[in-house]
């Protein structure tokens, strides 16, 4: 019995092999031929016994050649052996029937125009219908027993059991394409009605579950397989069925939109995909108007400072569909740089990518790439970000923050830059740190430069809050914590920030780019706020285990000059609205006067040339008043 068992697995093993890897077409063709052999022989047999008349079994006539010339030609025109055989449906039932029947009809033709010219047929008109009848069930039964081979092997291989979320025709369609395609990655064991009452109880046998019918502990599924646009619509209506689901542990995972998986490229489902916190957060699509983006980038020179970075090589990605003629890449870190232009190389575009180390600090760099390359757009996203540690950093985040700024915007307008976009943050709103500060400062130089009339450059800022995974935020953060088993740190339970993706940041940053006209400070629509603690629950769920069960929460307080909270005068008190829904103009000006600002300006320079940290600060928090440090920053205490 043992050993019966072990040549079971070792046939099964070896039978999946083959069927895992695509037959080849030639093989297939080679299979058809022989059925077709076969079943104009056994018609000749059949209709020699019936008409009683003699059949040499070592004989084969020369019609059967003649059937199988004509079926291979009708075959190899129609390209019935191009299907992929365990993958079988009715569709190849009907191309099956097709071929036959053609054959059919072409020998009756062939008989006709013998009985013609040579007043005998070649084959008797009933051979011909034998044959037809013969063929066709045996070239279809040749499918369907290597699909029915495949679905025994999946039976009997590991894998995951997953319901289809929704019961709507397009659901069951992909439904039926799982069934039959995917086995080895999960056996469909039924459907999960996110409605009230359900109509029906079963499709395709299987049942149809409520969302209250699962348990934890006892489960149906191991997972949930949702399409991208039922996610979507879910996102809009009813998120709570999300945050069901994954409480009682089942992992979630996406489909493509209809149109994709159904084409043949992606007949094996590889795009299937588990959901991850941004497709939780991800809000409506933006919808950009590509003809004011195209009359503004393409076949420009486009420089973006801190390019390796989350934002600047996200800007990168979304410039390139708009063809601009070259885009400088500058970036001071080696390694970054190099796989970003890695990746920019491998997209098969018309446009040239210039790798350029370079640090904004270093001023006679800065305008030696400028006099070299010309650029005429301009996108400045090289900053310092991390809040905490540039407050025990404050020399080197005014330096990069503000004097980095300094230097590019002055640099801009001397080469005759046509548009500059300085990329800021939320944090720039009211700042109780540094970087916020910084920040603030950067965007007050460049509206300076933007009221002076003696160049041709337009200024914009762009101000937005936290972007889901780029580089040192919360979400990889916590993903570290989650794999190493816990605990998630969160500093407050009551901290809020807001959130978006980072493609979404850069499609918003590219479109106030194109709509700047002077000095304006572009605020996004983030949505509402999101508790940090509500992402870490979130997350933890995600990754099927239970939040303060599986992986505890630990709240370690607020750092150096973090908020429980962010702006980004959002309000319409406070901003003005563009034509695009998510853009607004924010009304933030300065106290100062022009000759002021500049005086304070070159006061923060100069102070940040010496080192001197507590002198910089004292001048930062002059030329920022807002700026209120919380008691737990550390910066003033600083001086190098």
């Amino acid at each position: 019995m043992k050993v019966s068992t072990k040549y079971k697995k070792l046939y099964l093993r070896a039978v999946q092999s083959v069927l895992e890897n695509y037959m080849p077409r030639n093989l297939i063709f080679a299979i058809d031929i022989l059925i077709v052999f076969i079943a104009a022989y056994f018609t000749y047999f059949l209709v020699s016994s019936i008409r009683e008349t003699t059949f040499n079994s070592f004989y084969i006539p020369w019609q059967i050649f003649l059937i199988l010339i004509i079926q291979a030609i009708i075959m190899i025109l129609s390209k019935s052996y191009s299907g992929i055989v365990r993958f079988s449906s009715l569709r190849d039932a009907a191309k099956q029937f097709q071929v036959v029947a053609l054959c059919l009809f072409t020998l009756i033709i062939i008989n006709q125009f013998c009985l013609i010219f040579f007043e005998q047929r070649f084959i008797l008109n009933e051979t011909a219908v034998v044959y037809a009848i013969t063929a066709f069930p045996l070239l279809f039964i040749f499918r369907v027993l290597i699909k029915g081979t495949y679905e025994i092997i999946r039976r009997d291989s590991p894998s995951s059991r997953a319901l289809i979320l929704g019961v709507t025709h397009k659901d069951v369609a992909m439904a039926s394409g799982l069934i039959g395609q995917r086995g080895s990655l999960f056996s469909i064991v039924g459907f999960l009605d996110n409605q009230a009452k359900t109509k029906r109880n079963r499709i395709y046998g299987l049942p149809v579950y409520q969302v209250n019918q699962l348990n934890a502990d006892k489960k149906i599924a191991d997972a949930v397989i949702v399409d991208e646009d039922n996610l979507k619509e879910l996102q809009k209506s009813d998120t709570a069925i999300l945050s069901e689901l994954l409480d009682k542990k089942l992992k979630i995972y996406k489909l493509p939109k209809l149109q994709d998986w159904m084409k043949p490229t992606h007949s094996d489902f590889d795009r299937l995909k588990e959901i991850n916190i941004e497709d939780l957060l991800q809000r409506s699509p933006i919808k950009l108007n590509n003809n004011k983006l195209f009359s503004i980038y393409q076949d420009k020179t486009i420089m973006v400072t801190g390019a390796a970075g989350s934002i600047g090589s996200e800007i990168v990605r979304q410039l390139i569909p708009f063809k601009p003629k070259r885009i400088l890449l500058i970036d001071q870190a080696e390694t970054p740089l190099h796989e970003l232009s890695l990746e920019v190389y491998g997209k098969n575009c018309v446009t040239i990518f210039e790798k350029i180390i370079g640090n904004v600090r270093d001023r006679k760099r800065m305008k030696q790439i400028f006099e070299s390359f010309h650029p005429e757009i301009v996108f400045h996203a090289a900053a310092y970000k991390h809040v905490p540690m540039m407050e025990v950093n404050a020399i080197e985040a005014i330096s990069v923050n503000f004097c980095g700024t300094q230097n590019v915007a002055e640099l801009a307008v001397e080469n005759g830059v046509e548009r500059f976009i300085l990329v800021s943050t939320d944090k720039a709103v009211n700042p109780t740190n540094i970087m916020g500060a910084t920040k603030r400062s950067a965007e007050l130089f460049v509206q300076y430069l933007s009221n002076k009339k003696d160049h041709k450059t337009t200024f914009g800022t762009t101000r937005f809050g936290n972007v889901l995974g780029s580089n040192g935020s919360v979400v990889p953060y916590f993903k570290k914590q989650i794999a190493s088993g816990g605990p998630l740190t969160v500093t407050h339970p009551d901290i809020t920030r807001y959130f978006m993706t980072i493609d979404e940041a850069c499609q918003l940053v590219l479109e106030a780019g194109a709509m700047a006209r002077g000095g304006e400070i572009f605020v996004f629509d983030m949505g509402s706020p999101v508790k940090i603690l509500d992402l870490a629950y979130q997350m933890i769920r995600l990754s099927g285990r239970i939040p303060e069960k599986d992986i505890q929460i630990e709240f370690t307080g607020l750092r150096p000059g973090e908020k429980l909270y962010e702006e980004l005068l959002a309000d319409e008190e406070n901003t003005t609205k563009t034509h695009h829904q998510k853009i607004m103009i924010g009304n933030a000006t300065s106290c100062f006067s022009d000759q002021e600002l500049f005086t304070l300006c070159e006061d923060l320079r100069n102070a940040s040339g010496i080192h001197n940290s507590q002198k910089a600060v004292s001048i930062l928090k002059k030329l920022v008043p807002e700026y209120k440090p919380f008691k737990n920053s550390h910066s003033i205490e600083l001086e190098h």
